[in-house]
């Protein structure tokens, strides 16, 4: 049996909220995407004044750290080393545009993040890693709440 594990709506939402709350209101304002494991959107919200250009940036972000399994600042290096360009996979959704960040769980990849509009690739990338750190503390949360608490004893 195999257990798919991928990000829900309500942890996608905070993790969003997050992302939104460190870009604050002194920069452009930004869209962010948060998406599953197949880049399929999950979530998606703008700042006003965001464009339609950088919502759907933030998607094909957010679906091309899902879908290739590596954040895309990443992936632009390792497609350049190997002499490669984003049109060889033939995916009009895929972009090496730094600000998409993967999201993994028990060294599965379930979803990813994408952020767009703040002018600036690597401050964009800076917020995806924002809303990661944020979906990990959500892990790390759920998981001290079901662990067994009894205390290990040596015999």
């Amino acid at each position: 049996m195999i257990n798919e594990l991928v990000i829900g709506h309500s942890e996608a939402r905070i993790v969003a909220q997050s992302i939104l709350d460190a870009a604050g209101s002194k920069h452009n304002p930004i869209a962010v995407a948060i998406v599953d494991n197949r880049g399929d959107v999950v979530y998606l919200t703008r700042q006003d004044g965001a464009s339609a250009v950088d919502v759907r940036n933030s998607e094909r972000k957010a679906y091309t750290a899902a879908f290739i399994g590596r954040d895309t600042a990443l992936w632009r290096l390792q497609i350049a080393h190997d002499g490669r360009t984003v049109a060889d996979w033939s995916d009009s959704n895929m972009t090496t545009i730094h600000g998409g960040w993967t999201l993994r769980r028990q060294s599965q990849v379930i979803g990813g993040i994408g952020v767009a509009g703040t002018g600036d690739e690597d401050r964009d990338e800076q917020l995806a890693l924002k809303g990661a750190e944020t979906a990990a503390q959500i892990s790390v949360d759920e998981w001290r709440t079901k662990r067994d608490h009894r205390p290990i004893r040596a015999r």
